[in-house]
């Protein structure tokens, strides 16, 4: 996602990036409803599944809302909160871990808001900038926490044995369903070899047509 953003802003020209939260949020809910759950000891601590996993990983973001809002809240109400929360931490983590585009917005050539999309009326609702934006324009960090160094594979490292090949597959999707995936941080000699040599994938996967 950050990488994406920082191609559209920085070699295609948008002026604007808008985080866009909405009401009855699904993953919000659930995330919400699991934190309240594990804070009274009635969940499981750990994801026995991907979407366990991704509701587990937004716990920050419910604890935030519960924090700010105070005990006794209606569910409702917190779980609204939340999507606000989500909004300006999506805004966050953006500007925190991406130098392009801190660079962008300090130069005035970008704008990052936020907005929620009420689905009963369809009305957007501007929230503007994150409150802490100055701080975060201080930030020294340049890519996610999660993006780990991956290598890639080209024609020079030959054709990789099925078992192994399979291995990398199943080890991948564990990641992906304890929600601890990693993410290829590319670098000029990766995309340096991918072009001088040709790329090699180690499989080649079919999936469902719709998909």
């Amino acid at each position: 996602m950050v990488g994406s953003l920082e191609f559209c802003a920085g070699k295609l020209g948008s002026k604007l990036i808008m985080v866009m939260g909405h009401t009855q949020c699904g993953a919000i809910a659930g995330a919400t409803k699991t934190y309240l759950a594990n804070k009274d000891g009635k969940g499981s601590k750990s994801a026995d599944s991907a979407l366990e996993g991704l509701l587990m990983g937004l716990s920050d973001v419910a604890e935030q809302a519960c924090d700010e809002l105070g005990p006794g809240v209606e569910e409702g109400k917190l779980i609204a909160h939340a999507v606000r929360v989500n909004v300006f931490r999506s805004i966050e983590f953006l500007l925190n871990y991406s130098e392009p585009l801190r660079q962008l917005v300090k130069s005035g050539n970008l704008e990052i808001q936020g907005g929620i999309y009420h689905l009963e009326t369809g009305r957007v609702e501007f929230l503007g900038r994150a409150p802490n934006q100055a701080v975060l324009l201080a930030s020294n960090c340049n890519v996610p926490p999660t993006v780990k160094g991956l290598s890639v594979r080209t024609t020079t490292d030959g054709p990789m044995p099925h078992k192994e090949a399979l291995q990398i597959l199943k080890d991948g999707n564990e990641r992906f369903i304890t929600g601890e995936t990693l993410s290829g941080n590319v670098t000029n000699g990766m995309r340096t070899a991918l072009v001088k040599e040709g790329q090699a994938p180690l499989a080649a996967i079919i999936g469902c047509a719709d998909s």
